[in-house]
């Protein structure tokens, strides 16, 4: 070999030896906005995301070792809808960009609940489109190089994700896609929070946007898998899926919701309902279980109520509460609903044995006509229910305007 030659050869030695040694430097070099961006145009980029108002998912879910179909929705507005299934068992959640909800069997809640602060943060991340860097700072989340580590044989960039809640997330961007391949983020197990391993694979294009069709994860003993086989782009979305869902007894007690002209009858000397006028009232859901009443009418003195009605599944009944401002009292009264007739009283609800000897026991009942009309009776009894006589009567009649 001529020395030409070896002069030749030692200088690409040297010059591949200068790249390999400079190449996670070349790579540490580049600031943590550079490799966002080039994150966000891997994904299809700023300007192709900016048109998704609405993304909808469909494909398998696996839990507990069996695969469901889910559904799931999210908006631009940070919104979610998600319907899925944790084994054989189905749950239902949402979250409306402030607050989410769950209906989980699992921990023996049949209704939904509202979400706890450990599951709002894993909410916030259900919510996203692809990956919490898009717009990251809008958010107010800050992210911080880590630099460059090798993970499963190939380097990865690694940022460490401070969310605007305070609660951190480590993600590792493959080097030479700039795709996501790992996070370690905290997730939720029946309502507890613990630190969770997620992982993407399978990237399509879906109309110029990149989204992986694989994810899994990892937290404790359990391990969830998405197969997504389906995406679709701005599709129609009814954001009343992401209302707080009533119970199915409360909401027997619909008809009653609205605003009401009230038609007075009181119960006159000889027994015989007297016009007293007329009132008006507004019944409503002042929670998602709970509707309340506010009514005012005189009856030889002014009276004003807020009344309150509830379910209870312990006893599988009504509760209602009257306060009465004219006494400065609170008369609790219990009943159930058969067909459209709601019937509660307080013959059965008392605080001591002395109250009980000398009550005088209320009675209402509550008489749906159609959806527009009901009534509502009140009769009184001396003897501790066993026979009642008419007091008052008030017939409702929805507002038309």
């Amino acid at each position: 070999m001529t020395k030409i030659n070896i002069m030749k050869l030692n200088k690409l030695i040297i010059f591949t030896l200068l790249n390999l040694l400079l190449a996670p430097s070349i790579l540490f070099a580049q600031s943590v906005d550079e490799i966002i961006s080039k994150h966000i145009k891997a994904h299809g980029g700023t300007d192709k995301w900016e048109q998704v108002k609405v993304l909808k998912t469909t494909g398998k879910f696996t839990a507990f070792s069996t695969e469901k179909e889910f559904t799931t929705y999210k908006t631009k507005s940070g919104a979610f809808y998600s319907s899925l299934y944790l084994g054989e068992r189905h749950i239902s959640e949402a979250y409306n960009g402030k607050f989410g909800w769950t209906i989980d069997p699992w921990q023996e809640i049949e209704y939904a609940r509202k979400i706890n602060s450990g599951e709002t943060n894993v909410f916030l991340q259900k919510c996203e489109f692809f990956t919490p860097f898009y717009k990251y700072k809008e958010k107010g989340h800050k992210v911080e190089y880590l630099g460059v580590q090798k993970l499963d044989g190939s380097n990865m960039f690694v940022l460490n994700l401070t969310r605007k809640n305070g609660k951190s997330e480590k993600w590792y961007l493959n080097t030479k896609t700039y795709l996501e391949y790992k996070c370690d983020t905290e997730w939720v197990d029946f309502a507890v929070a613990m630190p969770a391993e997620k992982y993407f694979d399978d990237f399509r294009n879906i109309e110029g946007l990149t989204i992986p069709f694989f994810i899994e994860r990892t937290f404790g003993q359990r391990d969830r898998i998405i197969q997504i086989e389906n995406v679709i782009i701005n599709p129609e979305f009814d954001t009343k899926l992401l209302e707080m869902p009533k119970r199915k007894e409360i909401s027997k007690l619909n008809f009653m919701a609205g605003k009401w002209n009230v038609k007075l009858e009181f119960v006159d000397r000889i027994g015989k309902y007297q016009s007293a006028g007329s009132s008006e009232s507004t019944i409503y859901y002042s929670n998602t279980n709970l509707l309340s009443e506010k009514i005012s009418y005189e009856n030889y003195f002014p009276y004003s109520l807020n009344i309150n009605y509830s379910y209870n599944p312990k006893h599988k009944n009504f509760r209602v509460t009257y306060f009465n401002d004219f006494s400065s009292s609170i008369d609790i009264f219990q009943g159930k609903l058969i067909d459209n007739t709601l019937i509660i009283e307080d013959t059965n609800i008392y605080f001591d044995k002395k109250e009980k000897e000398n009550k005088i026991c209320k009675q209402f009942i509550y008489t749906k006509i159609n959806s527009d009309k009901f009534t509502v009776e009140s009769k009184i009894s001396n003897n501790e229910g066993n026979t009642w006589s008419p007091n008052t009567k008030f017939t409702y009649t929805r507002k038309t305007n």
